[in-house]
């Protein structure tokens, strides 16, 4: 990771994070294409600390929660769409954009890139089409 983009966390706080976590989720349930796949959150408050701790985590900070985090299965099986990776990538930017100057909104936005590259390609497979260390005869 670049030096400049180790305290991320930071330069932008805990308090900004969770402010931007807030506003990006509040969007979510009245987005016309995201709303649907977060339909299975329950507890939006828990949803909100843990996707804030994530974030603090993803930008370099350091874990104060016992959460962990598998992107994987939480993803997997939502039926995540390229177009629907398309619609969160430019959501999340609108508001990095609404909450941070130039520099902060594109170091996290790197990384919410990076995040959204993992799920697509995760989106490509199948539970069924992985079988670990199957032996075939």
């Amino acid at each position: 990771m670049p030096e400049r983009l180790r305290d991320t966390h930071e330069q932008i706080g805990h308090a900004r994070i969770r402010a931007v976590v807030d506003d990006f989720y509040d969007r979510i349930q009245r987005h016309p294409t995201l709303a649907e796949p977060f339909r299975r959150v329950t507890d939006w408050p828990e949803h909100k600390a843990r996707l804030t701790h994530f974030w603090w985590l993803s930008l370099g900070g350091e874990r104060y929660r016992d959460d962990e985090f598998r992107v994987g299965p939480a993803h997997m099986s939502l039926g995540i769409t390229d177009a629907l990776v398309d619609d969160w990538l430019a959501l999340f930017r609108a508001v990095l954009d609404d909450h941070l100057p130039g520099e902060l909104a594109e170091a996290w936005f790197a990384r919410a890139e990076h995040m959204g590259r993992s799920i697509r390609m995760l989106a490509q497979f199948s539970p069924d089409t992985l079988v670990p260390n199957a032996r075939r005869a």
